[in-house]
């Protein structure tokens, strides 16, 4: 009977004991903070693989205990991840197991040529991959794209799980040809008397966006070009002489020369009748709205007034009134 005491004393000593190590083992795994601030898990990563980065230092027994406690932190959802300072391993699984993974952000700014739009895709650390090109052209284009410029619409584009740059690109082209085609359907009958299809229409929507920076402004520039198209007056407009000196690679950063005006490009519309061949940069949804939508005015000619706009005029006579004001404006800048 007495022996029956002791070993039962003896067992509820060591369960008691068991109990109380096996408590502060739990606690260690579940109060264990994590090594790193960041995580990025991908596409198809185990949650096996995904504890081994939040907390090296665990054994493999633990890793398995700690899974048993919480069989749905198993499931990993894909994403950049980023941790307070001191987080548990299980706030962060509990974290990537919700999905609240960084949004990522990129801002395709309005004008941008398609040239300067990949140098700056190829700086963002967080994309993966090269552009895929032959011959300079992206390969993923559609019809009737045979060029990269204005493939990509300009605005600004989110996204949480794991993204290559043509993955990036594809959802730009996506954005552009959605928008491009809305526009084509809910056009102005005015439209048709210039432009022959959704194209042309970006392409107008292009210059229209190299024009003006001023959203007042869009839609009484597009319909000042659309008026001349109409009338078979040549467009010349300096930004597309500047595109055809630069092809979208750079920023000219000065004026035009007049050999510049004079030069022949496929673009320069100073010397070409109707539309370059391309767009000249990538618009946003506001110029091609702009173009969809033009003002009626019966303005025939723009240029600078020497505050960031334009003065707009019917007749050639207004036209050069216009521009010797302007010529005014820019002589007293030179003279301070």
């Amino acid at each position: 009977m007495v022996t029956l005491m002791r070993l039962t004393v003896i067992i509820g000593i060591a369960l008691t004991t068991a109990t109380i190590c096996a408590r502060v083992w739990v606690s260690n795994i579940l109060s264990y903070q994590v090594a790193r601030s960041d995580l990025f898990v991908p596409n198809g990563a185990s949650a096996t693989r995904v504890l081994k980065d939040l907390a090296p230092n665990l054994s493999v027994t633990e890793r398995k205990f700690l899974f048993f406690l919480y069989p749905f932190f198993s499931h990993v959802q894909a994403g950049f991840y980023r941790f307070p300072r001191a987080s548990s391993v299980i706030e962060a699984l509990k974290s990537i197991n919700d999905g609240n993974a960084v949004v990522n952000r990129v801002t395709v700014p309005e004008g941008i040529t398609s040239a300067l739009l990949f140098e700056q895709l190829g700086g963002i650390r967080i994309l993966d991959g090269p552009i895929s090109l032959e011959q300079e052209r992206w390969l993923k284009l559609s019809d009737p794209f045979a060029h990269n410029e204005g493939a990509f619409l300009a605005e600004t584009y989110l996204w949480q799980q794991q993204m290559t740059r043509n993955e990036l690109l594809e959802l730009m082209h996506r954005a552009l040809e959605d928008a491009l085609k809305k526009a084509w359907i809910d056009r102005d009958p005015i439209v048709d008397t210039a432009l022959k299809s959704p194209y042309e229409l970006l392409i107008l929507a292009s210059i229209v966006e190299k024009e003006t920076a001023l959203a007042s402004e869009r839609a009484v520039i597009a319909g000042v070009l659309i008026e001349r198209l109409k009338r078979g007056m040549r467009l010349q407009t300096d930004p597309t002489v500047i595109y055809g000196i630069t092809k979208g690679e750079k920023i000219l950063g000065r004026g035009l020369r007049r050999s510049e005006l004079d030069r022949k490009t496929p673009w320069n519309t100073y010397r070409i009748n109707g539309l370059p061949p391309t767009p000249i940069a990538n618009p946003g949804r506001a110029s091609i709205e702009a173009v969809l939508d033009p003002d009626d005015t019966n303005f025939l000619f723009f240029v600078a007034d020497g505050t960031g706009g334009h003065s707009f005029a019917k007749t050639l006579k207004e036209h050069n009134a216009n521009v010797r004001k302007w010529r005014e404006i820019e002589a007293g800048k030179a003279q301070k």
